[in-house]
C-alpha cells in the first residue's frame, strides 16, 4: 500500500481532532470561566539519515501531541450576591453523577429546596467535601469564599489549584482529577471575588480564522488521499489486467 495514505489518514485525524477542539470553543462562547483549547501536533519520519529526505517526508506520519488552554477572558462585575470570580489556577468543586468534579465557572444559583448548583445543576461542595443545603434565598458568597445564609456562615467553598495539572476536561467545562484527587490543593483566605464573573475566553474571530485553515488541511489531507486510491485502484487494475 502506498505509504502517502497513511500519512494523510494520520494528519486527517489530527485534523479531526482540532475542529472538535473549534467547534467546542465556539459553543461555549458565553459560557463563564470557560478557557479555549488549543491542539499542538508533531510529524514523524525515519530518525536513519542515510534515508533519502524525500523518502523520510514520504513515509511521514503526524499525531497530535497534547492539547492546552488558552488564558482566561475579562472579568466583568454582576452584582449578583451568588456570582464569584477564581483567581487564576482555582477550581471550584461539584458533585456529578460520575463524582467529583471541577470547574472555573462561578455563576452558581440556588435551587427550590436551597441547594446550591452551578449552571448545570450540579450541587456545589464545602471544605468537608458536603453540598450546601437548606440555604434562604439572600444566602450570599464573601472574599474568603464562606456561604452566609440566615444568621451565620454555613460553611466554605471547596476551592482547589492543581499544581501539577492532573485535571482533565470531561465535558460541561467541568474537569477531573480521574483518581488523582490527592495531587490537588485546597486553597483558603481570599481566593474568590464575589459579585464578579470571569466571562469566556474564546476569540470568536481568532476561531473562525483557525476554523478556515484547519477546515483547508482536512479538504487537502481527503483530497490526498482520494488521489492515492486512486492510483493503487489504476495499478490494481493494470496488475490484474496485464
Amino acid at each position: 500500500m502506498n505509504s502517502q495514505l497513511y500519512t494523510a489518514a494520520s494528519g486527517l485525524s489530527v485534523e479531526q481532532r482540532r475542529l472538535d477542539l473549534i467547534a467546542n470553543n465556539l459553543a461555549n462562547l458565553s459560557t463563564t470561566g470557560y478557557r479555549a483549547e488549543r491542539l499542538f501536533s508533531v510529524t514523524y519520519e525515519a530518525a536513519d539519515q542515510r534515508v533519502a529526505a524525500r523518502v523520510r517526508a514520504a513515509n511521514a506520519s503526524v499525531a497530535t501531541a497534547g492539547t492546552y488552554s488558552m488564558p482566561g477572558g475579562p472579568t466583568r462585575q454582576t452584582g449578583r450576591a451568588l456570582d464569584v470570580s477564581l483567581e487564576d489556577g482555582h477550581f471550584l468543586a461539584v458533585e456529578t453523577p460520575g463524582g467529583r468534579s471541577y470547574r472555573r465557572g462561578g455563576s452558581l444559583r440556588l435551587t427550590d429546596k436551597g441547594v446550591l448548583v452551578d449552571t448545570t445543576g450540579h450541587p456545589v461542595l464545602n471544605t468537608e467535601g458536603q453540598p450546601f443545603e437548606n440555604l434562604d434565598p439572600a444566602t450570599r458568597i464573601t472574599r474568603e469564599g464562606s456561604v452566609v445564609s440566615g444568621t451565620g456562615v454555613r460553611g466554605s467553598l471547596l476551592v482547589v489549584r492543581d499544581p501539577q495539572g492532573v485535571l482533565q476536561r470531561t465535558g460541561d467545562s467541568l474537569l477531573s482529577a480521574r483518581g488523582r484527587g490527592d495531587a490537588l490543593e485546597t486553597t483558603s483566605g481570599e481566593n474568590v471575588e464575589p459579585g464578579w464573573l470571569e466571562a469566556s475566553g474564546t476569540e470568536p474571530l481568532r476561531e473562525l480564522v483557525r476554523l478556515i485553515q484547519s477546515q483547508r488541511a482536512f479538504e487537502s489531507y481527503q483530497k490526498l488521499i482520494s488521489m492515492t486510491m486512486n492510483e493503487v485502484n489504476r495499478r490494481a487494475v493494470n496488475d490484474l489486467a496485464g
